[in-house]
């Protein structure tokens, strides 16, 4: 079912923004899938982490999957598919195509072995997220996105087609060709990454092609997680209702998300 319905894929950063998250899709009755980029997981107890998720989504009567976002590093890999991780994206883009197919194949061997989806990424997506600083704008070529598929038997495929992360400055030429040819040459699910500050109609337009079945939210949560800190500060009295509130605020931005689909 990850792979065949279409989920926004929300970056959290700790055990309450996964719960507001999670209290999100429960709300709409929609699963959904959190991630961690690596600095994040690197700070979480990885097996307490992954057993809460889990476990209060099917408090909520959902299901909630894990993935390791943009992760370079292949022990850190290992650990999340150890640890309870249901997919992890083995983000090999910096590097030339043929070491990037390599490394994936290598992710894939091992994660697939012990039941975990592996996502990729062919190009390489501009902006700063967390530790990735992506120093190149590379748009993905239509022939090392062929190489890539027919090379590797990854779970999930990301390509760069002018999306960025982080906040966009000004609206991002979109090559939309490049994520229709993708999802016409492979059956596997295609990931929009930057999906934070894409208005709605350019979010619907991307779920509209068929393939597209992973949009990714990060800076959007963040910017709810600090207007609910500046709504707390104003109106502070006990720090549990502090705390509803900016869970409240992110919880509110999933919902919006979620509803596009």
């Amino acid at each position: 079912m990850l792979n065949n319905i279409q989920h926004f894929a929300f970056n959290i950063w700790d055990f309450e923004s996964a719960r507001a998250v999670i209290d999100a899709a429960a709300s709409i009755q929609h699963d959904v899938i959190l991630q961690t980029s690596t600095g994040i997981f690197k700070t979480l107890p990885a097996r307490p982490f992954s057993d809460f998720v889990k476990s209060y989504a099917a408090h909520q009567g959902i299901h909630s999957w894990l993935n390791l976002d943009h992760c370079k590093e292949k022990e850190t890999l290992f650990y999340a598919v150890d640890n309870g991780w249901d997919m992890v994206m083995a983000d090999g883009s910096s590097f030339p195509i043929q070491q990037n197919i390599a490394f994936t194949n290598e992710v894939i061997a091992y994660a697939h072995a012990r039941g975990v989806l592996v996502e990729a990424e062919v190009g390489q997506v501009k902006g700063i997220e967390d530790d990735v600083i992506v120093r190149q704008d590379t748009i993905a070529s239509r022939g090392d996105i062929a190489d890539f598929l027919h090379r590797t038997d990854v779970d999930f495929i990301a390509v760069a087609f002018g999306n960025a992360h982080g906040e966009y400055k000004v609206e991002p030429d979109l090559r939309y060709d490049l994520v229709e040819y993708t999802t016409s040459v492979t059956d596997k699910p295609f990931v929009v990454h930057g999906g934070s500050g894409l208005p709605d109609e350019i979010l619907t337009k991307l779920i509209r092609i068929p393939g597209v079945k992973k949009l990714n939210i990060s800076t959007d949560l963040k910017m709810a997680y600090k207007r609910g800190i500046e709504k707390a500060s104003r109106s502070w009295s006990q720090p549990i209702n502090a705390s509803k509130i900016i869970h409240d605020e992110v919880m509110s931005v999933a919902v919006s998300k979620m509803r596009l689909l």
